[in-house]
């Protein structure tokens, strides 16, 4: 997102809570759609990915949920809500769907997201420096952060050790925090 458009989102967090409909109503063209495919990334399950959404949005509407922006992004932090909700209903749940075996067989509600938490702009340069990884440490943060797969769950999937998987994460992060800062 834009910079002007952070900041409008985290102005409409501020109101929500407040029981202003119309900052509602914006916030939730604005991120529901985000929101939703971070969710679907994880459940695998549409009518999950829905409860997701609505729990996180409906955490906002009472107030039982507050932005801070001194900690972070408003985008960010809805989508690590997000990400918490729906790792939330999946251990309740277990994992029904087996994981896929490439990042393009995931399922594409309207924009992937990695779209929906870099930004359009950004999507291309992150889909560039995912690509300087080793094909071990794109799988593991894959597996990892955009399945929703806890270190476990992905040593289990990637047929690896645990400290292997857990060392692919951590210098993979580490080389796509340099690139991207680049």
């Amino acid at each position: 997102m834009r910079d002007a458009e952070t900041f409008d989102l985290a102005a409409l967090l501020t109101q929500v809570p407040s029981g202003d409909e119309g900052a509602f109503a914006a916030l939730y063209r604005h991120v529901a759609p985000h929101l939703y495919g971070v969710a679907l990334r994880i459940t695998r399950d549409r009518t999950s990915a829905e409860d997701v959404v609505q729990d996180v949005l409906t955490k906002l509407w009472s107030g039982a949920a507050t932005f801070d922006a001194a900690r972070g992004s408003a985008m960010g932090w809805l989508a690590t809500m997000a990400r918490n909700r729906a790792l939330d209903l999946i251990s309740r749940r277990g994992r029904d769907a087996p994981l896929p075996e490439t990042f393009d067989e995931l399922p594409d509600p309207a924009e992937t997201a990695f779209d929906a938490l870099a930004g359009r702009q950004d999507a291309a340069r992150l889909h560039a420096c995912l690509d300087t990884l080793s094909a071990d440490q794109r799988r593991a943060i894959l597996v990892a952060f955009f399945d929703g797969a806890t270190h476990e769950e992905a040593a289990e999937t990637l047929a690896t050790p645990l400290g292997t998987v857990k060392s692919w994460v951590r210098r993979g992060l580490l080389k796509l925090k340099g690139c991207l800062a680049a």
